[in-house]
């Protein structure tokens, strides 16, 4: 095993599956009205009408930034974290997160690489790799990593609107709703085959309830790699959608789970100065390794505060 596999210590590791594996935190927008982009409640839409609405709700935000409190579980034990997390159209992502005040885990993305830092790892080197190196299937990541999902977590990812999708109906039961499911086969970042799967409701949801139930992705075997679920909703009054504020996150086959709990989220408040300064490593001061070439680096410039919501 590389070493840098082998030093992803503890429960700091529990973050890596979260951000850069599934990254299926659920985009929820529940303020949904009946409109030509969606079916009134009761009634079969098409899965174009969904697509439609996904991208409508999603162009209102254009990126957003949040504090956040994260509690994980695993078989050997558990964790909690605190940090912040921003994201943007199109790959930008960035999670810093801090155990006891110490700075312990720094995650990001760009439209060209992933990065990310753990201080447990020994030695604690920035490892990253460039996508297009990703995809070529011959880069050894310990994790299964879906990048364009991070977007679609946080409720601001398009989708193709010429991609082939399958509607499914799930009818509810004794009384309850039931469900709609938006199908996509498609290709990670890897290259891997797997199948993307959004999960609305399919009545109109209520004041304070998702319409988007969540989000899976499954292997080429139809194995579930990870599922997410809405607790809670909070509106976002600047541009009248409804946000996540918990989600739980759960991988069933590695027997993990993870609640997020964010806070303070602001919407479309990234500049291009701010944007430029969160969504790149150039200003980590960390000794860097190449995932894709397996060599290591000197450490580049000293590292600055990223700009993220101040505590209210």
């Amino acid at each position: 095993m590389p070493r840098w596999m082998a030093h992803t210590g503890g429960g700091l590791a529990l973050l890596v599956p979260f951000v850069l594996g599934c990254n299926l935190l659920p985009g929820v927008r529940d303020n949904i009205k009946p409109t030509s982009s969606t079916a009134a409640p009761g009634k079969k839409p098409t899965a174009e009408s969904l697509v439609e609405y996904l991208n409508q709700e999603s162009s209102r935000v254009q990126n957003l930034r949040a504090t956040v409190d994260i509690d994980a579980k695993a078989p050997n034990g558990s964790i909690g974290l605190s940090g912040r997390i921003a994201a943007q159209k199109p790959l930008g992502f960035r999670l810093m997160a801090d155990v006891l005040g110490k700075s312990a885990v720094d995650i990001g993305s760009n439209n060209d690489e992933f990065w990310y830092w753990m201080s447990q790892d020994k030695p604690p080197y920035l490892y990253h790799c460039a996508y297009k190196d990703l995809l070529t299937g011959k880069v050894n990541v310990p994790f299964p990593f879906q990048p364009d999902m991070v977007l679609a977590a946080l409720g601001i990812a398009e989708y193709d609107v010429k991609g082939k999708y399958e509607l499914r109906g799930h009818p509810g039961k004794q009384g309850r709703s039931g469900t709609w499911e938006l199908v996509q086969a498609t290709t990670s970042a890897t290259g891997q085959k797997v199948t993307r799967i959004t999960v609305f409701n399919d009545q109109l949801a209520h004041p304070g309830q998702p319409q988007v139930l969540g989000h899976v992705i499954q292997d080429a075997a139809g194995n579930v790699i990870c599922k997410a679920v809405v607790e809670k909703v909070k509106e976002d009054k600047d541009t009248n959608t409804k946000l996540p504020s918990v989600v739980k996150i759960e991988w069933p086959s590695m027997k993990m789970s993870m609640k997020l709990m964010l806070h303070n989220i602001e919407t479309n408040k990234i500049d291009k100065v701010i944007g430029d300064r969160l969504f790149t490593r150039s200003t980590l001061k960390y000794e860097t390794y190449d995932l894709a070439r397996g060599r290591a680096a000197p450490a580049s410039l000293q590292q600055t505060g990223a700009l993220l919501p101040r505590q209210k």
